[in-house]
């Protein structure tokens, strides 16, 4: 990724928390009210149920408590987004999320304060929304589906219909995910997400089958709703399977990490 080479890797700092270990961005570590996390797979920190899998579901609830407890944060409030692979933004408004429809949400925003937010990946792109001016916090998860869909510049616009947040005072962080080459996709898959960026260069088309780059396609994205600071992680979950979880490369081996944040 030409664009990556532009970054200065001290952007990125890796984090240890006891058992946690994982990765924070530095620009967002300035502001005292607010806490975040890519965790890795340190510690079999499995934090997903979902199927196929050897990880037993009975040990996802623990892993959670203990990356709160480690993280200093009230697992009771914990909010887990039910990753489904959806456009949807989940807009919370109280810890309890009551008076919402059941429903599925890739992406949250809110502006509850003590109420930790987890979502998961292994491949798909974690981000993080943060503005440090109206003090509203995001947390997307974009997979191919949701990037085809523009689920960040859907949270983008979700924070400017409903807390009047710019998109020039989102801070935003793309954690690690799958790099472009191991991400082969069909043709179908390929257009889909050139349509949603209005761009190729997300493509290689050397081989036989087109390769896609989901964290430039997101970058693209953010850029094009107007978001101006974009930080984005080299950590490739394809590469880096000793440190992080990749569905791609270890299959049902494969556990999901997550992205936590939580402003105080």
């Amino acid at each position: 990724m030409l664009f990556l080479g532009k970054l200065r890797k001290e952007t990125w700092m890796e984090a240890n928390y006891g058992q946690v270990k994982g990765w924070q961005c530095q620009p967002l570590l300035k502001f005292l009210n607010l806490k975040h996390l890519f965790t890795g797979k340190a510690s079999d920190l499995n934090l997903a149920k979902h199927q196929p899998t050897i990880f037993p579901e009975k040990s996802v609830d623990k892993n959670r408590e203990i990356l709160c407890k480690n993280f200093d944060l009230n697992y009771e409030n914990l909010v887990v987004l039910p990753i489904a692979h959806t456009d949807n933004v989940l807009v919370l408004e109280n810890e309890k999320n009551e008076n919402q429809k059941p429903g599925h949400w890739d992406a949250v925003i809110t502006q509850l304060t003590n109420v930790p937010i987890l979502i998961t990946a292994a491949d798909c792109v974690p981000i993080l929304l943060y503005s440090p001016e109206k003090k509203v916090l995001g947390l997307v998860h974009a997979g191919w589906k949701g990037t085809a869909a523009q689920i960040v510049e859907k949270a983008v616009i979700a924070m400017q219909e409903n807390y009047m947040v710019r998109p020039s005072q989102i801070i935003a962080a793309i954690g690690p995910a799958i790099g472009q080459k191991h991400y082969e996709v069909s043709q179908d898959v390929a257009d889909l997400l050139v349509q949603a960026t209005e761009s190729e260069k997300i493509l290689n088309t050397s081989g036989t089958k087109p390769k896609a780059d989901l964290k430039l396609a997101n970058y693209l994205q953010l850029d094009k709703a107007g978001v101006m600071k974009i930080y984005v992680s080299d950590m490739d979950t394809a590469l880096h399977t000793s440190v992080l979880y990749s569905h791609r490369i270890q299959g049902k081996r494969a556990g999901r990490q997550g992205l936590i944040a939580c402003m105080l």
